[in-house]
């Protein structure tokens, strides 16, 4: 309930819920996770037909309510109380969950989406829906403040989704599935699965299949580098795929990114390293996998792969 009321982020009539979400609603109020809506006290929709609202006026027998079709009725007051999910009160269970400190600051990114912190050294990125983080992915992940390899955590999709759509950038818990709330206090469940997660799917290098590239163009097996095959982020893999799409004939930038499905405007935006991260090899090995790959000829702006297999 808590998070499907998370996804909507907008309040919910509690007429409009069945028997066991009033149940879920009543431990909502209980634990303090929901606050009352601005209750409209100009007009109500029709208890009787559903399909018109009336205005609300106050009689003899108390509150009416007049549908222009079915005439007065009473008014059950029930019906005009909304709740909405506290955001602020989710974000501080899972701080507790996660042992964040209730000090680190939380950072709006943008619309629905936050980061609440660091769990294990990585950013923690809370957000209203799984699309949200791929739609916003280049600012999330590869903004001015990067966040690769973060823990996203999401309510449920509606409706399917791959499943892992941002495998290779961060590990994605879905809210129902890895915290619980016992009491008036949120726990995660089974906390070492993201990381075995990770060692499986992150961490295990592919051969190279598409000349220096594995073949979904995860991983580059640069020759001398010391470091061993280098794990390229989602952005960077996109990069990467469109050139060697098009690696025939040079494309300028906009046409790469287009390509890449990116709104940055050049393909080295996506490779730069930050200054904290700079002689870590994580960080400057796709670096250094794009500046020995792709070449640019500066004067026409165009960009294309060139190695040696070529």
């Amino acid at each position: 309930m808590a998070a499907l009321m998370f996804v909507r982020g907008s309040a919910s009539f509690e007429s409009s819920l069945h028997d066991e979400e009033m149940a879920a609603l009543e431990l909502l109020k209980q634990a303090k996770a929901v606050v009352p809506g601005v209750v409209n006290s100009r007009d109500a929709v029709c208890a009787f037909c559903g399909m018109y609202r009336g205005p609300i006026f106050r009689s003899d027998e108390g509150l009416m309510v007049q549908c222009p079709d079915c005439g007065p009725f009473a008014l059950d007051t029930a019906s005009q109380r909304i709740w909405r999910l506290d955001d602020e009160w989710l974000i501080r269970k899972l701080r507790g969950a996660l042992d964040i400190s209730p000090h680190a600051t939380t950072t709006l990114i943008v619309d629905g989406v936050w980061d609440i912190g660091r769990y294990k050294k990585r950013p923690v990125v809370l957000a209203r829906r799984i699309d949200l983080v791929e739609r916003h992915g280049l600012r999330i992940f590869h903004g001015p403040e990067p966040r690769s390899q973060s823990w996203v955590i999401t309510p449920r999709p509606l409706v399917r989704s791959p499943l892992e759509p941002l495998a290779g950038t961060a590990t994605w818990w879905q809210l129902e599935d890895r915290f619980a709330l016992h009491g008036l206090a949120m726990r995660l469940l089974d906390p070492d699965q993201g990381e075995k997660a990770d060692d499986m799917q992150d961490n295990t290098p592919s051969v190279a299949v598409h000349g220096p590239f594995s073949e979904d163009f995860a991983w580059v097996h640069l020759q001398g580098w010391p470091h061993g095959p280098i794990h390229l982020t989602d952005a960077q893999t996109r990069v990467f795929t469109a050139l060697w799409e098009h690696r025939g004939r040079a494309q300028s930038s906009e046409f790469i990114m287009r390509a890449a499905g990116l709104d940055s405007e050049k393909p080295m935006d996506v490779f730069k390293v930050k200054a904290a991260n700079r002689g870590d090899p994580v960080y400057e090995g796709p670096l250094q996998a794009y500046e020995q790959l792709v070449k640019r000829q500066r004067r026409l702006g165009l960009y294309r792969l060139d190695w040696a297999g070529m």
